[in-house]
Parts: structure tokens; sequence; C-alpha cells
């Protein structure tokens, strides 16, 4: 596997195993050689969203990937995504990988959450990045994951936050399918409030644009699977920002008619949730509410350690435009006690290759989590007794060689 490394508070591709030793495209001269660090887009490929019906031309054809481990359970969970990246390399796809070292750890140590430079050098000279999670007591106030996460959120402008509910095989409630599309810049996430004796504000910005993009996504995943779209929203009481999320869409649902839609206040659409999930497909939400109602929805296919996510920017504005995580935190009450599920991060990478045109691969990560669960191998949290590690190691058995 191709690593990068940090020099001078640069991205440097170092062009060569991590292990030292002869330049990869010497070794493999048929491979294309490492592509810079800086400027550029990718050349000759075509990218194809199924849920955005997008395609942009990028120009190279290997896939250069950031990986953020981050804090808590973060590397744990990571170091059993890392094998299916030499999995899909060993597989023919041409990819090169940047393993970053930001969260609570390297802040304590120097300061930094993630410098203005590497952002740059993210956002212009990756395609994407896996990230772990970010979140640790010795930083009480958590500034450290503000200034990394939700910048790489609101910074490559990741609008689209897709977190598919589907219970793997004996977990959950069998034979739910549903996808929660949450807008992932806006809200009341990031922004500066205030606080003062006896008072406390916090703000939420709705912009159009984002409003559309998401919404806008969220038909196209309802028209991809022909079931019906439902949005969360609280109108009656936020007049303005959910005012603007309801009037844009009346307006997609009229550019849509093939599309079965409706509003809810998020307040029936829970209890709805709860008493009959079945009769939910696709749910789009602003980020607070999409927040609390894909929380919810990880619960029916088997807890917060089997969710995945992907973000992404449908409308490209930088070469970096995806992002997928565990929908689960850092955890820091268990880490490094070999509890946590592996399960989440792995289908959050299975999400990322399905993402980047991978679908053989995407559906064969997926295939072989389903057949390690449905064989009973289980990490404490779904009633086994499988290690991080262990589940980890079972799933990848499942792989085709």
């Amino acid at each position: 596997m191709l690593i990068a490394g940090l020099e001078g508070g640069r991205l440097q591709s170092l062009g060569h195993l991590a292990g030292g030793g002869e330049s990869e495209h010497r070794k493999h001269p048929h491979r294309a050689p490492p592509l810079p660090v800086h400027g550029g887009l990718l050349r000759g490929r075509v990218w194809h969203h199924r849920l955005t019906g997008r395609r942009a031309e990028i120009l190279d054809s290997v896939i250069r990937m950031a990986l953020i481990p981050g804090d808590g359970v973060g590397p744990e969970v990571m170091a059993e995504a890392e094998p299916l990246l030499d999995w899909i390399r060993a597989r023919g796809r041409r990819l090169e990988v940047l393993r970053l070292p930001y969260g609570a750890d390297h802040f304590l140590t120097t300061g930094e959450t993630l410098p203005e430079s590497v952002f740059q050098d993210l956002r212009d000279g990756c395609d994407a990045i896996l990230f772990g999670a970010v979140g640790d007591p010795r930083v009480p106030d958590g500034r450290h994951a503000e200034e990394i996460l939700l910048r790489l959120r609101q910074g490559l402008d990741l609008t689209v936050n897709f977190r598919p509910c589907r219970p793997l095989p004996g977990v959950g409630q069998a034979g739910l399918h549903i996808e929660v599309f949450r807008e992932n810049t806006e809200g009341p996430y990031g922004l500066q409030g205030s606080t003062e004796p006896g008072r406390a504000v916090d703000m939420a910005v709705h912009t159009e644009p984002a409003v559309r993009r998401l919404l806008e996504a969220a038909f196209a995943g309802a028209a991809a699977r022909g079931c019906a779209l439902t949005l969360a929203h609280k109108a009656n009481v936020l007049k303005h920002g959910h005012g603007l999320w309801v009037r844009v869409f009346q307006e997609l649902c009229a550019a849509h008619p093939q599309v079965p839609a409706r509003g809810m206040h998020a307040d029936i659409l829970l209890c709805a949730l709860v008493q009959d999930p079945r009769s939910f497909g696709v749910i789009a939400a602003d980020n607070y509410l999409g927040d609390l109602i894909s929380d919810l929805t990880a619960a029916f296919a088997g807890g917060m350690g089997t969710a995945p996510s992907l973000s992404w920017a449908p409308h490209r504005p930088f070469r970096c435009a995806a992002l997928a995580e565990p929908v689960h935190g850092s955890a820091p009450d268990i880490a490094g006690s070999g509890l946590a599920n592996p399960v989440g991060m792995i289908l959050s990478t299975a999400l990322l290759f399905r993402h980047l045109g991978w679908k053989p691969e995407a559906q064969a990560v997926e295939g072989a989590v389903a057949e390690a669960i449905g064989r009973g191998m289980k990490t404490r949290d779904l009633g086994g007794s499988l290690s991080t590690a262990d589940m980890g190691t079972a799933i990848r058995s499942h792989l085709p060689r």
C-alpha cells in the first residue's frame, strides 16, 4: 500500500512502501507512478453515482485516499478496514493511500488540529477520505474534533450525509431498508453562539443551495429504489428555516411526480418510525433532525456499531468530494479494550468503494459482512464474543480471493 507522510506541514508523497525499499512504480512499471500531492485533477475516468445521477469527467485513473483514524476506538476499527484497501489493490484497483495523524494525541502534542495547508492538500490533492472517529475527554471543549471533522464536512461542502439502515442476518428488524439523507454542512452545528448569565443562544442557518442539493439527492435515491420519500421538518414552529425546506421540497415534488413524497412534522415522524418502520423508504432531513433520526434507524439494524455513513458533494466543487465514516463516535470508555464493533467502519468503506465506482468490490465486502454475521460471528454488542480484530478477520475470511 502506498503511503504518504507529512513534511513541513504539507502532505508529501513518499513514493515507496511503508517499510522502505524500491519505488512502487519501479517495481511495478505497469502501474501509473504516484500522483503529485499538489494541484491537478484526476484524468481519464468518468464518475457516476446512482444517488445523484451525475457524471463528471475526472482526469487520472489513480485514486488517492486519505485515512484519518482519529481518537478512541477510531484507530481500532480503522485497522480492520485498512486490509480492505490492500485487498482491493490486489484486485487491480489503482489506489494510493495517505495516513494522517490528526486527532487528540496529535493536538495535545503539537497544538495542531487540521492545519490549513494540509486541508488544502486534501481538498485539491485527494479524491476521498476514510475517517474513524474524533472526540476525547482530554480535550473537554471538543475543539480538535470540531476543527477536524466539521472543517472537513463544511470546508469540502459535503452537503449530503447518506445513512442507510439494512439489518444484517439475525440482527435487528429483518426486511427493513431505510435510507436517511441528512444535510451535512448547515443547521446549528459548528456555528458560533453565545452564553451569558441566565441565557444561552445557539444559531441555525439554512441556505437554499444546500437544501436543494440535499433534497435533489434524496429524490434521486427514492426514484432509484422506487420507494417513497418523507421530509422531516418542524415548519409549524421553525417557520423561517424549516419553511425554506418545505418550500423547496414542494417545488421538487412537482418536478418529480413519479416519486411518492410527503412532509411530516418530525415528532410525528419519530412516533410513526417506532411504530411502523417498514412504512418508510427514504427520509430527508436537516442536519440536526437527520442526526437524531439516523441514530434511531441504526437501532433497527443492530445498533450504532453496525451503522455506516457516506458524505459527498453532489456538485463536486473540489477534487476531494467524499468522506466515509461509521456513525458511532470515538467511545473512549471502551477504547483499547477490543470491544468496538468494526462492522460500521467496514460497511462505510464499502459505501466509499461504491461511490468510487467499485461496485463489485463493494458488494463483496457487504456480502462478507452478512456471511460472517449470518454464521454467528459477532462482537459483544451483538450478543457474540469476538474482539474487534477477530471480527475483522472473520469478515475478511469471506472475501473472494
